[in-house]
């Protein structure tokens, strides 16, 4: 049996949520703001032990790590009754009580490390689309650069922000790149990384 200080676990969410958001401040009394939710074929998962996060100590199995994160996701805010935050009014309330932002719980798990939790490596292709957009009308959407930064002729924004072409936001649409938030719905996994394994890629589900 491993020992329980030796034991590499990752936490894998039901879903990963990454939005990254746009402002085009040409206008700075109006700036035009698009919120685009990308997501991956697979992620790979960040490694942790027991020695990472202050509420494990006390933990001698893998099924007291899990019993243990389960209660203190429990103390976590959603992101939908976190007033303070830009995005809280914009997630479906009912759906989404068990969505919750990583770098809370990376607190309240007391990582070691801030936000343990964001995504350093992924593939599989991204999926994306505009979350939310402010300020941005029709004729905006339609807009298009004869040629875009990538070489592709008669793009328009509402192409490029559904495509996730953040270097064709930035460079022809004089957009930039403000914020990236993470979220992890519930519920959490802990999953044990088993000796001999390659790698650690998990679909998205």
């Amino acid at each position: 049996m491993t020992d329980i200080n030796d034991l590499k676990f990752t936490i894998e969410p039901e879903e990963d949520i990454e939005i990254e958001q746009f402002v085009n401040s040409d206008n700075k009394e109006k700036e035009k703001k698009i919120w685009i939710q990308v997501n991956w074929g697979f992620y790979r998962r960040r490694e942790f032990t027991i020695h990472d996060f202050n509420v494990f100590d006390d933990c001698k199995t893998l099924e007291d790590i899990q019993k243990k994160m389960d209660e203190k996701v429990k103390e976590a805010t959603p992101i939908v009754k976190d007033t303070e935050h830009e995005l809280s009014k914009l997630f479906v309330h009912d759906v989404n009580l068990n969505v919750y932002e990583t770098s809370g719980l990376s607190e309240i798990l007391g990582a070691e490390e801030g936000d343990v939790f964001l995504n350093e490596s992924s593939g599989g292709g991204a999926f994306s689309n505009v979350f939310h957009s402010e300020n941005i009308d029709d004729a905006d959407w339609n807009k298009t650069v004869s040629e875009s930064v990538r070489g592709e002729t008669d793009v328009s924004l509402e192409a490029a922000a559904e495509g996730w072409q953040d270097d064709v936001l930035v460079e022809d649409f004089n957009y930039t790149s403000m914020a990236h938030d993470t979220f992890y719905r519930a519920p959490l996994r802990v999953v044990e990384v088993k000796k001999g394994d390659k790698k650690n890629d998990r679909n998205q589900k």
